[in-house]
């Protein structure tokens, strides 16, 4: 069936292009949602304690279990909060921030990254974005149904499909009901920002759930999980050990490697602006910072750490055909990236 009214719904794909979808989204019309518009949102003031959102009842959204935890005035950065903890069965943990005093009708929902877990507000998108910083925006977050790096739910069918996608949109079900029971009505906008696996969950969202959000940043989605979890990141692991079973480069020894690419590659693009605009003509050999001697130092890399790099590069591939396993290794410039995922911050 065709909405009554259209909507458009823009998701940014950071990790290439910009790009447009759209979806029957909340409805309104393209004219009316402009910059100006949004910016003259008023600020609506509770009407609710907010210790009363604890009788808020979210068995209707997440099934019998689900609740509102604790209800409490809290800070976040300088702005005075009423902070929500809640839980959608069966485990899906998730925390609301409702401004007490600012609220300008605006909804965010931030995404995890990596296998999630854990429940972070942070929005790396929006750094210095001032609505945000001045409490406008009401925000929230889940662990997606599991704790910490127990990556045990992958054995459970519930659990997988919590991470894959329920946890996300019944995070802002439960929000958007807890919202319109603080304020008596209901948010005028919502957002979601993620990336790395938050990407994955912006994508997801705009594809199962296209009504959830008005406006959707995509941030480098992490989207093929077969390979990615076993066989790219496996293989990165792998051959970055040496004949002792060591790491070969550890984290400490990235910022050089940065350095070296950003020498040759940023200029690349006409402007020096510490990036690599274009990774795919950066044709960066790790060689040039190898050590003239045996002896290791602080400013070059020992033969084995160049070949180290230079397999990272090259990305998996089969030792005896040469065939590329994957669609490539990591682009140069991304090096500092690199730390804690496949390069060790220390040798233990």
């Amino acid at each position: 069936m065709k909405p009554s009214q259209p909507k458009y719904v823009r998701a940014l794909s950071l990790l290439v292009t910009s790009l447009i979808i759209q979806t029957p989204a909340q409805a309104r019309t393209p004219s009316s949602a402009t910059a100006d518009n949004i910016a003259r949102l008023a600020v609506v003031n509770p009407v609710s304690a907010c210790s009363a959102l604890t009788g808020v009842d979210l068995n209707d959204i997440g099934g019998q279990g689900s609740r509102v935890l604790s209800a409490s005035e809290s800070m976040r950065n300088d702005v005075a909060v009423c902070a929500v903890e809640g839980r959608l069965a069966p485990q899906i943990n998730f925390r609301l921030e409702l401004p007490t005093g600012t609220w300008a009708q605006r909804y965010l929902q931030v995404g995890c990254g990596g296998l999630c877990g854990n429940i972070n507000s942070t929005v790396r998108a929006a750094d210095g974005c001032k609505p945000l910083d001045t409490g406008a925006f009401a925000v929230a977050s889940t662990d997606m149904g599991h704790q910490a790096a127990d990556n045990h739910f992958g054995d459970d069918p519930q659990k997988r499909a919590d991470f894959a996608h329920r946890g996300v949109h019944l995070t802002a079900l439960a929000s958007k009901k807890l919202i319109t029971a603080f304020y008596g009505r209901k948010a005028e906008y919502a957002y979601f920002s993620g990336c790395s696996d938050g990407g994955r969950e912006a994508l997801i969202e705009a594809q199962r759930y296209p009504d959830d959000f008005d406006g959707i940043i995509a941030g480098a989605p992490a989207l093929n999980f077969q390979v990615q979890k076993t066989l790219y990141h496996g293989w990165m692991a792998r051959s970055n050990r040496g004949a002792d079973g060591k790491p070969i480069l550890l984290a400490s020894r990235l910022p050089l490697l940065h350095k070296a690419v950003l020498a040759q590659c940023d200029v690349l693009d006409g402007q020096i602006d510490g990036l690599v605009s274009d990774p795919r003509i950066c044709h960066f050999d790790p060689a040039v910072l190898q050590c003239k001697t045996a002896a290791d130092t602080a400013n070059c890399l020992s033969a084995e750490e160049v070949a180290a790099v230079r397999r990272f590069y090259e990305g998996p591939k089969d030792p005896v055909s040469g065939e590329h396993l994957t669609l490539g290794g990591p682009q140069p410039g991304s090096e500092l990236a690199w730390a804690g995922v496949f390069v060790p911050v220390s040798a233990d």
